[in-house]
């Protein structure tokens, strides 16, 4: 399974002038942690960060090269300017290829528009799933199909064909239900039952 390789540099000084030193030299601050290892301080490259996090986000699994070693991990939190939204710090899970680690995933419904219609829409109740594996067993994302889709036939987690990969646990109940047909009058009415109930809690 490709994972995007995202060089490291190991940095030591910490402090706010340090920091800012470190950033105008195109790079980004960021820590690496994991069980039973040291913290370490790092950085990656702003040019090259920015092209990865296009694509990937909090809870892909990446490659880190560190010197001449590769070691696996997970994006744990990205820390962004809450004006400008560029990367300020990025925290990072250093895993072991010998351990298993527990991650939640996104789950993408796709081909929705081969069932949906004008007064029939595709819901999604799970947005991530909760998994168990070896670093390199790690998906990115979930993808289902649902092109298969029948009112009144929900899909459940048990039918998704990760449940049946040898290499994967999935950790939910079997018979939740990931996606369900609905009518289009119904998703407007719970949103707008929603909304009148968020107003009157702010109200008392």
């Amino acid at each position: 399974m490709t994972r995007p390789i995202l060089n490291v540099v190991e940095r030591e000084e910490t402090g706010k002038n340090s920091l800012k030193s470190f950033r105008n030299k195109g790079f980004v601050p960021g820590v690496i942690y994991g069980h039973n290892k040291d913290n370490k301080n790092v950085g990656f490259n702003k040019r090259e960060l920015d092209r990865i996090l296009a694509h990937y986000g909090v809870g892909s699994s990446v490659e880190l090269k560190i010197g001449d070693k590769i070691k696996p991990a997970l994006i744990k939190d990205i820390h962004r300017h809450i004006i400008k939204q560029h990367v300020l710090h990025m925290d990072l899970q250093e895993l072991d290829y010998n351990e298993k680690v527990r991650v939640k995933i996104p789950v993408h419904l796709v081909n929705k528009q081969a069932v949906e219609s004008s007064v029939s829409v595709v819901q999604q109740q799970i947005g991530e799933l909760e998994i168990q594996a070896y670093p390199q067993y790690l998906p990115q994302a979930i993808e289902v199909d649902v092109s298969h889709m029948k009112f009144g036939e929900p899909m459940k987690v048990r039918e998704l064909p990760i449940c049946q990969d040898e290499h994967i646990q999935v950790l939910h109940d079997g018979e939740d239900i990931v996606a369900l047909i609905t009518t289009a009058s119904k998703v407007e009415v719970a949103v707008a039952t929603e909304t009148e109930e968020d107003r009157l809690r702010r109200l008392y």
